[in-house]
């Protein structure tokens, strides 16, 4: 993304945060249902190349199209001749409301493409360019302290009454890989979601705003694909049995598909397999994610 909010200004009071130690870290175990592989996000760039095209998407081409799963549907867009350069932002929008898998890559991919308010909406033009992410969580888990999370593990949801205007709630959230690719402190993570729930005043560490803070936190499972990596899938699809580059694909078919022998290729996933957290209540409504407005 070319731009960010700053983040809010980083004060402390005299009420020292709990020393690392102190902190009682969020358990997490892994389900095979909650890993999340390219194949996931190939539909969903078949979905958005649909859409322009004027046609169905094609069958969900992973077997946990039933699950039930939060999720999160993120474009970005890089140049081919700046290949160092970081990709842009171009949308990230996702529901907490766990909804069958399938139906909600389908609505999502749809969704973060041209609803981000953030961004104008996505453009035919802009296919060959556009890579996409999928993040399917697990369920939110209250935490008793705004710290009480790992960076890069845990993904985060703050709510808060505005100071403003107390009988509203503001909130925002961070998923996992915020934290450390923005390069931030857990504090400066928390504060920048302050910020983006709607509230750009100084917060103090452990002042009143601070307090009222109520935390949960969740883990992902991240899957990645680009458009030339959908256009190799088709290939193969297809028949041709190699890739944009000419080269073969393993076994000669994309990775996680199934042969008519019933067998599988091995998927390829983005992450390392994520702990599951215990349930907690989960918030409905879908929000954009990914960087600060």
């Amino acid at each position: 993304m070319s731009s960010t909010s700053p983040t809010p200004p980083l004060t402390t009071d005299p009420t020292p945060s709990p020393s690392p130690a102190s902190i009682t870290q969020p358990s997490t175990p892994a389900t095979a249902a909650q890993l999340c592989t390219e194949l996931h996000a190939l539909y969903c760039v078949d979905v958005l190349v649909a859409h322009f095209e004027k046609r169905e998407p094609m069958d969900p081409p992973f077997d946990n199209h039933e699950e039930r799963l939060a999720l999160f549907v993120t474009w970005n867009t890089s140049h081919h001749l700046r290949p160092n350069k970081k990709p842009a932002l171009r949308g990230c929008i996702g529901n907490f409301a766990p909804m069958p898998l399938a139906q909600g890559l389908r609505e999502y991919a749809i969704i973060s493409a041209f609803e981000d308010h953030r961004f104008p909406p996505i453009k035919a033009s802009e296919l060959p360019l556009l890579s996409c992410s999928v993040s399917l969580l697990t369920p939110f888990t209250p935490i008793p302290h705004p710290l009480d999370w790992t960076p890069g593990l845990h993904g985060i949801h703050l709510t808060f009454p505005s100071p403003l205007s107390p009988s509203r709630t503001l909130s925002a959230t961070y998923l996992p890989e915020i934290c450390p690719d923005q390069g931030w402190s857990k504090e400066e993570t928390v504060l920048s979601a302050i910020a983006k729930a709607g509230y750009r005043q100084p917060v103090v560490v452990g002042d009143e705003v601070w307090r009222s803070l109520k935390v949960k936190v969740y883990g992902s499972s991240k899957g990645a694909s680009s458009f030339r990596d959908f256009e190799t899938f088709k290939r193969i699809e297809a028949g041709s049995g190699a890739g944009a580059d000419g080269s073969a694909a393993q076994n000669g078919m994309p990775p996680g598909t199934k042969r008519k022998d019933k067998t599988k290729t091995s998927p390829t996933t983005t992450t390392q397999a994520i702990k599951v957290v215990p349930n907690g209540d989960v918030p409905s409504a879908h929000g954009s994610e990914s960087l600060p407005n």
